[in-house]
């Protein structure tokens, strides 16, 4: 009866899952040629040397507390430099999508009596599943999430974070756009 259908069900759906794990027959990108790959390294640096210099001048100048968290801009650069038409690299998801993932993770950092390991697993979880429903995923919105959720980075610096993504916004689109094959951004979607 019901233990059979049940069970039934489940080997169908580990059949498919199965099926699924050799993936879809669609051939891999191909790589950038020299000439690509060489502008993404020259934009990547210049955006990546603006960030981490303005994130020093800031902590020389206010203290550690005005330091920006880095780790994510790298995702964002590969985002922006390498991936430039995705969805994920466009300034509305880098703006909204990275502020409701902060807010998310600085909130759940904040619940003393929880676990690390449920904070930074609840928080990044909720961040993408908040980020899908709106339509701004933003993977570097994801990795922040998990940093920020651990409780130990303030209010200020998401605020940071935030200006950090608009200097990179700007970067992208000033640098992008002086290259003839490309576009940054292929939408701002704010209105």
């Amino acid at each position: 009866g019901t233990c059979n259908t049940i069970t039934g069900y489940f080997i169908g759906k580990l059949r498919l899952a199965a099926t699924k794990f050799f993936g879809a027959n669609v051939k891999a990108p191909p790589g950038f040629g020299l000439m690509p790959s060489v502008f993404t390294f020259v934009a990547s640096f210049i955006t990546l040397a603006i960030l981490t210099n303005l994130n020093k001048a800031l902590v020389e100048g206010f203290g550690s507390g005005y330091s920006m968290v880095l780790p994510p801009f790298g995702a964002l650069m590969t985002l922006q430099y390498g991936l430039t038409a995705a969805p994920a690299s466009q300034p509305r998801n880098a703006i909204v999508g990275q502020t409701l993932a902060l807010i998310i993770a600085r909130l759940i950092g904040q619940i003393p009596e929880m676990d690390l390991w449920l904070r930074q697993t609840l928080a990044t979880s909720l961040a993408i599943g908040v980020m899908v429903k709106f339509g701004v995923t933003h993977p570097p919105a994801g990795a922040a999430a998990l940093v920020f959720s651990s409780g130990k980075q303030s209010w200020r610096q998401v605020g940071l974070m935030i200006l950090g993504n608009v200097v990179a916004i700007i970067s992208a689109t000033l640098i992008n756009n002086f290259n003839d094959k490309r576009q940054y951004p292929t939408f701002w979607g704010f209105r």
